[in-house]
């Protein structure tokens, strides 16, 4: 169900054929049209290399003082630190994200592609993320089968309102489902928060996971968590264009760790399981 097969790259992401805007325009005439279609940058119209192109922030800063000026003379040359390759990966896109907010995909000599940090939010993105959590639970639920008592870290949580425990509701929902063509596990029915409670409670199972104890494991799962409700329901994965650590929604810089928790997760995940396998 999961491997190598699911993968994102900025080839499905990017936009093709990025819009130009004419090298004898105004600046201020530029910066609004790019604010009013949200781009961030946009390659300068040229029929030979070398390319150039200009971004919002840097017309921004250029309006007070040269707002009738053209264009051409604030733009900056497309070099090597600009471009990305159309085959790089979801977390190679991450890192180079973080470090500036756009890049240009190029090749044959041609500007073919913009990607910026707001494509992260495109639905392949959706998609892939959404992939890489459900593999995280699917095999966290295996591990805590396995390695934990989950049933009475649950039994202790009591639930406001309907059955006596969150375990009294796992096995109501396991009991309701009895007549299905495929029965599935008690641990199949539980949430990620209650996989988050379970891992938290339990040594022998934080100590297959790339976590320092069992709170630092609860809060990696919660961001964890939010990101998967985002996802699930085609809300942004990235709030906030801006890198700082201190703005306010998810930034490029949060993802990037969230990111990083869930591959770091699933690496030992995937090795508890291979080590399961080979004991068997």
């Amino acid at each position: 169900m999961f491997g190598p097969q699911e993968q994102v790259t900025v080839r499905e992401l990017m936009t093709e054929n990025p819009e130009t805007v004419p090298a004898g325009a105004t600046v201020a005439d530029v910066h609004e049209w790019l604010d009013d279609r949200g781009y961030t940058a946009a390659p300068v119209e040229r029929e030979e290399p070398p390319y150039m192109f200009v971004d919002r922030e840097t017309l921004a800063d250029a309006l007070p003082d040269a707002g009738d000026e053209a264009v051409y003379k604030h733009a900056e040359r497309i070099n090597l630190g600009h471009l990305l390759s159309p085959d790089l990966g979801f977390e190679g896109l991450l890192e180079e994200l973080e470090a500036r907010p756009f890049y240009f995909v190029g090749w044959h000599g041609e500007v073919a592609g913009i990607i910026t940090r707001s494509d992260l939010n495109r639905p392949a993105a959706h998609a892939f993320l959404y992939t890489r959590v459900g593999e995280l639970e699917m095999r966290l639920r295996d591990l805590l089968a396995a390695e934990s008592s989950w049933e009475g870290t649950l039994s202790t949580l009591p639930v406001d309102g309907g059955p006596e425990t969150e375990y009294d509701a796992v096995v109501e929902e396991y009991e309701a489902h009895a007549d299905a063509d495929l029965q599935l596990r008690e641990i199949d029915y539980t949430t990620f928060w209650h996989l988050q409670k379970a891992v938290e409670a339990d040594p022998e199972a934080l100590e297959r996971l790339p976590f320092d104890d069992g709170e630092a494991a609860f809060e990696a799962l919660d961001a964890v968590r939010e990101l998967r409700n985002h996802v699930a329901h085609y809300g942004n994965v990235v709030h906030n264009m801006d890198a700082e650590y201190l703005s306010s929604g998810r930034t490029i810089h949060d993802l990037h760790e969230v990111y990083g928790d869930v591959i770091a997760t699933l690496d030992a995940l995937q090795a508890w399981g291979e080590g399961e396998r080979a004991a068997d």
